[in-house]
This record gives C-alpha cells, sequence and structure tokens, in this order.
C-alpha cells in the first residue's frame, strides 16, 4: 500500500532532485520485449486480422504511443540503442553484422543501472541480440537466458528453401513453446512475495519472429481462403532511389514469395504466430493481476522494430520506411498515466531508459541523452518538439515528425513522405521544389559525425577510434539479411 500512496510523489521528488528515491518507495518494473511485432494488433490497426486482445487490454491499462520508431530497424543495433541510451552512429553498432559485445561490455546498460540502484533486476528470453555478457554478475541478479522451444528444428515447410524464412503449423503443444515456458518463469517470478526490495522484471518474447512456427490451433484461427494480403502497389518502387531499391531488394525474399504462391500463406503465419504471441501476454498480465504487485508495477511493452510482408516488394526489417521503423511501444504507469490514451507524438526508443529510470524514481545517467517520456504519459496531446531517429548501416538515415518521413542515403539519395496524405509511402516527393523547406528543416537532425562499424573498427589502441564523417562510404553490412 505504501508505494501505491507515494508513486505520484516519488517522480515529482525525483525531477525535483539528484538522489533517487529510497528503494522501499520504488515502483516495480514489467519491461516486456517483442522480437519483429509490427503494427498489426488490432489496437494500432496494421491488418484488419489482426487479433490481439490481451494486448490490446494492456494498451487500455496506460498510454500506447501510435508514432514510435527503432533507432534501428534490425535487432541487435535497435536493442543496443535502447538498452545503453546510445545511437547507433556513436557506438558504430548499425547493423546485426556489428558486433556490441565491445561497446556493451564497459556501457551502464539500462538493466545495470537498475541493478547498481538497488534493484533485483531479473532478466529472461530475448533482450539483447546475440550478445554473451547477459550473464555476468553486474548486469543482472539472475539471468535466465533463452527458453528452448519444441518444433524449433522444422526446415522448408513452405518449399522456398530460405532458411529461416519459413512458416507453418508444427505437432507441438503450447506448453513445448519457448516463449510458453518463459512466461510461466515470468509469472513464478511476479507472484513471490515482494519484500522491500523492487523488482526489474525483463521478459524478452522471441516470437513473432522468424520461423512462424506455432502450433495448429492458431493457423485455424485464420482461414488461409479469407486471408488479406497487407495493402501495396506494384509500381510502389518507380520513384525510389537506386540506394532504396538496393534495400527493398525485390528480386530476393519478394519475388520467391509471388513465385512460390506464398504471400497468402505468409500473412496467415504472421498473423498467426501474433496470435500465439498474444495469448502469452494475456497470461502473463493474469499473472501480474493475481500477484502482490498487481496495481503498482510499471509495465513498459516495446518491439524491437517493425516487419515488412510485400510492401515496397520488400520482406522482413533492414529498411528505412514506415512498415520497418513503426513499433509497438506502450507504458502503463499506474497513478502517473491515464488509462486508455494515445499519444501520436513522434518518438524513438531512446526515450525508453529515461523515463523507466524517471517512472523508477532513479537519476538518469549522463550517458543517457534521449528526452524522457514523461510529460507525454502525464498528458498525451502535451508539446512534443522531437523527431524520431532511425538508422541502417552508416550514413543511411530516416527522420520522422509528426507529419514527414525523411530519407538520405549515404550516397545523398532522398525521400520524402506526407503521412497527411499518404500513410503507405506511395510518393516520393523529395524532387519537388515545394518540399524544399521540410527537407532542410528535417535534415537539421541527422547527425553530423559517425562512428565506425564495429566490425571494423579499429583495435584498442588504433588510430581513428570509432569516429568518422557522416559521408563516409559504407552500405549496410550484408550480414543482415540473414538474421
Amino acid at each position: 500500500m505504501r508505494i501505491r500512496t507515494l508513486f505520484p510523489l516519488i517522480i515529482a521528488t525525483t525531477l525535483a532532485a539528484a538522489s533517487p528515491a529510497p528503494a522501499a518507495d520504488r515502483p516495480d518494473v514489467l519491461f516486456i520485449a517483442i522480437d519483429d511485432l509490427n503494427d498489426w494488433t488490432s489496437a494500432l490497426g496494421g491488418h484488419p486480422q489482426a487479433r490481439t486482445p490481451h494486448l490490446d487490454r494492456l494498451m487500455a491499462r496506460g498510454v500506447t504511443f501510435t508514432n514510435a520508431h527503432c533507432a534501428a530497424p534490425a535487432c541487435n543495433p535497435s536493442r543496443a540503442a535502447l538498452m545503453s541510451g546510445l545511437r547507433p552512429h556513436q557506438t558504430g553498432i548499425y547493423t546485426n553484422g556489428d558486433p556490441a559485445q565491445g561497446k556493451m561490455r564497459d556501457t551502464l546498460t539500462l538493466n545495470r543501472h537498475f541493478l547498481a540502484q538497488g534493484y533485483r533486476v531479473l532478466g529472461g528470453g530475448k533482450i539483447y541480440h546475440n550478445f554473451n555478457a547477459e550473464g555476468r554478475e553486474d548486469s543482472w541478479t539472475e539471468w535466465k537466458g533463452l527458453f528452448p522451444s519444441a518444433g524449433g528444428h522444422e526446415q522448408n515447410l513452405n518449399g522456398l528453401d530460405r532458411s529461416h524464412f519459413d512458416w507453418g503449423p508444427i505437432p507441438a503443444k503450447t506448453d513445448e513453446m519457448g516463449d510458453t515456458q518463459l512466461t510461466d518463469w515470468a509469472i513464478g517470478e511476479l507472484q513471490k512475495p515482494a519484500g522491500d526490495q523492487p523488482l526489474f522484471l525483463a521478459v524478452g518474447y522471441v516470437k513473432p519472429h522468424l520461423p512462424w512456427y506455432v502450433p495448429q490451433e492458431y493457423f485455424d484461427r485464420f482461414p488461409l481462403d479469407s486471408v488479406a494480403l497487407p495493402t501495396f502497389r506494384d509500381d510502389d518502387l518507380d520513384d525510389i532511389p537506386p540506394a532504396g531499391v538496393r534495400m527493398a531488394g525485390p528480386d530476393g525474399d519478394h519475388a520467391a514469395v509471388v513465385e512460390a504462391g506464398q504471400w497468402q500463406r505468409a500473412v496467415q503465419g504472421y498473423l498467426a504466430t501474433i496470435s500465439y504471441l498474444d495469448d502469452q501476454i494475456g497470461r502473463l498480465l493474469d499473472g501480474l493481476d493475481r500477484s502482490p504487485r498487481a496495481g503498482k508495477t510499471v509495465i513498459i511493452l516495446w518491439s524491437d522494430h517493425g516487419w515488412h510482408l510485400g510492401e515496397k516488394q520488400h520482406w522482413r526489417k533492414f529498411a528505412l520506411w514506415e512498415e520497418a521503423t513503426r513499433t509497438v511501444l506502450t507504458i502503463t504507469a499506474p497513478g502517473i498515466a491515464p488509462a486508455g490514451q494515445v499519444c501520436p507524438a513522434p518518438v524513438d526508443y531512446l526515450s525508453i531508459y529515461p523515463t523507466a529510470c524517471e517512472l523508477a524514481g532513479l537519476p538518469i545517467p549522463d550517458s543517457v541523452k534521449g528526452p524522457s517520456l514523461l510529460p507525454l504519459l502525464r498528458d498525451p496531446a502535451a508539446q512534443w518538439d522531437g523527431v524520431a531517429l532511425c538508422t541502417h548501416g552508416r550514413g543511411n538515415h530516416a527522420i520522422r515528425d509528426a507529419r514527414y518521413r525523411y530519407i538520405r542515403y549515404e550516397n545523398g539519395e532522398e525521400e520524402l513522405y506526407d503521412h497527411e496524405t499518404d500513410p503507405m509511402e506511395y510518393t516520393n516527393l523529395a524532387a519537388d521544389p515545394a518540399q524544399a523547406s521540410v527537407i532542410a528543416r528535417l535534415a537539421q537532425h541527422l547527425p553530423t559525425e559517425e562512428a565506425s562499424p564495429t566490425n571494423t573498427a579499429p583495435k584498442a589502441g588504433g588510430k581513428g577510434k570509432g569516429k568518422g564523417k557522416a559521408k563516409a562510404k559504407g552500405q549496410p553490412n550484408k550480414k543482415a539479411a540473414s538474421q
């Protein structure tokens, strides 16, 4: 009861003073990460057939950011940026092929900060990407890692023979799935006596990451003959510069899917896998509501990036358009955030670290520069001057404000879309002289210096350690396309 009564006061005190709130007065934090979930939730309206009643139930508890974007459209750089509070152009972690270990090892990551501030910090599932330092004593109180899933050895169910770019029902029970076991573990931790030490519980769901293998019952929820394809245009790449077409890769995944007649089955597989994930979110919420922490826990749920399913003849993430960068972000903060509200302000994931600190009554490290979302949690319609910045490879950036998306590639090629009239980004306005002032305004948010990618950076002690000019050449690492 004490935490619930003092919760709003704690936040106000933290904002006014640098010292953290007493441990006994801090809220618990449930930190939920989801892999590869775009806006295909019924609340966000990304696909008319998406069924996510439990995500909707969570969104009804707090504020959902409808114009939220990742810092990078790939698992590794997105998660590294979110957990460190540092952008890809600051760390050199641009793609899945850029190792995070070196930079993250000595960085005050979000989990390390909460641990150092007296939280019991538990983590399980996928929080980072291929980063093997999670188990260090200075990172977590306890690290559970990934939970193995039944059905993980099936391959080529769709006949495309493209590694884990695969989908189809598997002969497994729901309770044999890795994310189900992760949920079981998290519920068990939530239901333990609260005690005096606050809890930071990070739950990292792997689904709906490829392959889309889930039990038959989830595919049955979406009969194949009624599955609708995403909105698209055959000529959508016609006004996109060569750098953008290369990112789209129309002759790769998309050509293979169309030739094999697998587009509708792929959509079915993604919807089915999201539905499975949503069931686990529901179980987790039920477990929280039955626990001693019910009603007094901050919940931060995010997906690491969006996902294309044929829009612009592109599949997966690894691009700078809306479908790849727009993400799911919803925050429940009892006593702070009004329930069931949406916020249209353009935000990105550099704001999650400072927001988590302020909601927990902790100081924000000096290294974390992103703006806190606390003003928008208190008033979702508050004035917001920020923009979202997303990076895919050194020199390739997208800026998203309340109305426009501006993309500049490392070779200077550009795209501009007006979401007020063109929400699907069909018409590139970058060559229109009437839009020059818009481009100039958005371009001011581009970085002026960019670190070298960590996979090519000189060894410690070498010259030019990680610094470079923004126009230095370099395309996204090709290894990214395999993840």
